[in-house]
């Protein structure tokens, strides 16, 4: 993929991506400026703003933000793509504020900088291709299968329906047992054991993350009350 890549954003997520793609000298650039010394590819948020491609790998919650400062750096045919933990939120950003003739590209790769630690080889990304020319989005899907990947196709409603059923409600549940404290008892047999040991890897994940999560999710509402209201019933049958 003979493209210039623009990486805004540089935290956990946004560092790991920018090691996978390092091989394609992207222009990196990110609001805390000490994050950038020594770093190749540093760059100005204009230079790497400029890039055919720009990924965005910025908090949910700065989308408006970021997309609002690009609209006037931005020309026809350039390809903005975000990497978002939901989909419908940051898609309608862009959709909104961008040009009509920039392109764009909604990814949201199903690991992290803990579950991609020893490579990515084998892992999923679901892609929602939005508003982008069919030959540019073969040659981004093939680019990352050539990575390991494996790609999902989705809409953004069928990603944050499943994501609500799925990520969100499990960050739901590492939370609570972390203010509880629960998890890394001697006594526990393997399946807890494994459940808590992917439990505390989220424990690094910023709480940022978490909220907004929850939050932009349009789906997440409705399934944390049905799994809450299953476990009053069944809190009342064990009673009984």
């Amino acid at each position: 993929m003979a493209k210039t890549i623009g990486i805004l954003g540089l935290g956990r997520f946004g560092r790991m991506t920018y090691e996978h793609l390092r091989a394609l000298r992207p222009r990196v650039w990110t609001r805390d400026a000490s994050k950038l010394v020594g770093l190749e590819g540093a760059s100005s948020f204009e230079a790497a703003a400029a890039s055919e491609v720009v990924v965005l790998t910025v908090p949910i919650s700065a989308m408006q933000e970021t997309c609002a400062r690009l609209v006037p750096l931005l020309r026809p045919g350039q390809i903005v793509v975000d990497t978002c933990s939901v989909k419908v939120d940051p898609i309608g950003v862009m959709k909104g504020l961008l040009p009509e003739a920039v392109q764009v590209l909604g990814t949201h790769p199903l690991f992290g900088p803990d579950s991609g630690k020893d490579g990515i080889a084998g892992l999923k990304i679901v892609l929602c291709p939005v508003r982008i020319d069919p030959l540019a989005y073969d040659q981004i899907r093939e680019f990352l299968r050539a990575l390991g990947l494996q790609v999902i196709e989705a809409t953004p409603e069928e990603h944050d329906r499943q994501v609500a059923r799925t990520q969100a409600i499990f960050h739901l549940l590492a939370q609570a047992l972390g203010r509880l404290g629960w998890g890394g008892e001697p006594i526990a047999t393997p399946g807890p054991e494994a459940f808590f040991r992917q439990v505390l890897t989220l424990r690094q994940d910023s709480f940022q993350l978490f909220q907004d999560m929850q939050r932009r999710n349009p789906f997440a509402a409705e399934y944390r009350e049905r799994l809450i209201e299953e476990l009053r019933r069944l809190d009342r049958e064990l009673s009984e």
